[in-house]
């Protein structure tokens, strides 16, 4: 298939990029990195990769992610500067994003909570640093997919924390499964990792991946130097720390020389029985004993991690029995008699209930139809997350308390009225008691189905061309059980997952409802008069034929 490729000018304007074509284009030369890396053609992988970053595609796709698609694209860096106008970025481009003596800036240190009375520091790299990462991100991402072990689920394109909860909970529901568990935590992970263990796994642009490494820290107007470790908030650090883990698994024997994963009943030794499954920095290991987890799996992933410059967290590193349960990702996962259940962990509950009960407590007086607008999200994003596990008796907790909270809320409203009157006005009249305002209701936890996960299998990989149909069937699944509006889902299925305007894929968090023929000149909501688009499809189509805004 020829590609013509857009070329960058004073010609080309960001709203009438063809995506469709940019993406087609990035897509293949990254299918055939991944091929290469699989065949192990080493100089065919380095070239592609080259190819790849000096490509105009990938750089337009990479300023479309840094400056439109993710969470922190107003977030600046050292220099102070956000790119969040359609000429912004044209002049980006125009820039030439070379890698050749690129010198990054320091990254801009900033401070996050995390958990009670702790907070998590993040360092953030310039706009343009970061859409150069992206771009290096883009070409190393598929060698190292076609390499990356199958219990690996962090930071990685088609994957999930769900995936993680699902081999956990397959690798000890299983007749005759290990039932002891080494939950472990790595101390300071993305602080310490050692750069020298990063690069001599990239040859191919270890000379600017170290520039980054080593750019230092600006934090209170001073510049500290960075030694070691990978800052956080920088696109391409979760691939880094991912490729600084790699082989933590095989330690256990989970493949054989041809990359055929071995399940651990086919082990031989003192590797039989043993799974390693990992996400990011935290890992669980199964065994079939707690003397095998102490006097043979910890001293081989103490010596793995010294070796990266790491060190395991006593803290938050335990042994327990599968009887007794132990926390992953949110979930507390427990053999009960027979019977192995994934519930929500008591602290995520307790801290999700506490965090609806602050914002009640600070919105007093706040209109009803505020409250329920600001409150779904949080409902339905936190019932969405744990709708794949044993959940629906915590639910029905939550929600008598959710439901005890907004009683309370409702009295103190109103101390001169009856508890009828209360009643009739927030929860409208009959037996439902739902807090509502008009026709907009809170929905309730317990509306939640509970979907059991499928989890991606073994290896499998977006960048593998042999899989398409695959996982574009994997992403419509997932898209169609997050979304919550039957106009939405019906658009969703008729047009096959697929963007009105530029026919790729669509995800929950970045598609917006296009009118084809405007509401201001009579169109309708229905259906026949509106798609679902991407919402950078869609600014740029109202650029071209609409309305003119200076950010998006």
């Amino acid at each position: 298939m020829l590609v013509i490729e857009q070329t960058p000018g004073p010609e080309l304007k960001w709203q009438n990029i063809n995506w469709s074509a940019t993406s087609s284009t990035v897509r293949r030369i990254q299918e055939r990195i991944f091929r290469a890396t699989r065949n192990q053609q080493w100089k065919q992988v380095k070239s592609l990769q080259k190819l790849l970053v000096r490509s105009t595609s990938a750089k337009l796709l990479a300023i479309r992610k840094v400056t439109q698609e993710n969470q922190g694209k107003h977030t600046a860096g050292v220099d102070g500067v956000v790119i969040d106008s359609p000429e912004a970025r044209e002049q980006l481009l125009q820039e030439g994003l070379s890698l050749k003596d690129h010198c990054p800036a320091p990254v801009k240190r900033v401070y996050i909570p995390k958990g009670k009375d702790q907070t998590r520091p993040l360092g953030i790299p310039t706009v343009k640093d970061r859409v150069l990462q992206t771009l290096v991100k883009f070409a190393l991402e598929p060698e190292w997919e076609s390499r990356f072990e199958a219990n690996s689920y962090g930071f990685r394109p088609g994957r999930c924390t769900m995936d993680a909860i699902e081999a956990i909970f397959k690798a000890m529901s299983a007749k005759g499964s290990s039932k002891w568990v080494l939950d472990a935590d790595i101390q300071g992970f993305f602080d310490h990792i050692d750069h020298e263990a990063i690069l001599c796994q990239t040859p191919t642009f270890k000379k600017i991946l170290r520039k980054w490494l080593k750019a230092g820290v600006m934090e209170s107007g001073q510049l500290k130097d960075s030694p070691e470790g990978t800052p956080q908030g920088g696109t391409i650090s979760p691939l880094l720390a991912n490729i600084a883990l790699h082989g933590i698994e095989k330690l256990f024997g989970s493949e054989t020389r041809q990359g055929r994963h071995v399940t651990p009943t086919q082990r031989s030794g003192p590797n039989r029985g043993i799974s390693l499954i990992r996400y990011a920095d935290d890992f669980v290991v199964i065994a079939p004993s707690p003397e095998v987890i102490q006097d043979y799996i910890l001293p081989k992933i103490q010596e793995f991690l010294a070796r990266r410059g790491l060190q395991l967290s006593e803290a938050k590193t335990r042994m327990v029995h599968i009887q007794d349960g132990f926390n992953f990702l949110g979930f507390e996962i427990r053999r009960y008699g027979k019977v192995l259940l994934t519930k929500p962990a008591k602290e995520k509950v307790n801290k999700h209930v506490e965090g609806i009960r602050r914002y009640l407590k600070d919105h007093k007086q706040a209109p009803v139809g505020q409250v329920i607008r600001d409150l779904t999200p949080k409902v339905r994003g936190w019932a969405n997350y744990y709708q794949a596990g044993t959940s629906k008796e915590t639910f029905a907790k939550v929600d008598h308390k959710i439901w005890v909270m907004l009683w309370r809320w409702c009295i103190r409203r109103h101390r001169n009225k009856s508890r009828y009157w209360i009643k009739y006005k927030y929860f409208g009249q009959g037996t439902s008691w739902v807090f509502q305002a008009g026709d907009v209701q809170l929905p309730s936890y317990s509306s939640v189905p509970i979907i059991r996960h499928l989890k991606v299998k073994g290896k499998a990989s977006p960048f593998n061309p042999e899989e398409k149909k695959y996982w574009r069937d994997r992403k419509v699944r997932t898209v169609e059980k997050q979304l919550h509006q039957k106009s939405l889902i019906c658009l969703f299925k008729k047009q096959k997952g697929l963007c009105g305007f530029c026919h790729l894929p669509l995800g929950v968090g970045e598609m917006d409802n296009h009118h084809r023929v405007a509401k201001e000149q009579g169109g309708s909501d229905l259906s026949e008069n509106r798609s679902l688009v991407h919402r950078w499809c869609h600014h740029a189509y109202h650029q071209r034929v609409g309305y003119r805004v200076k950010k998006a």
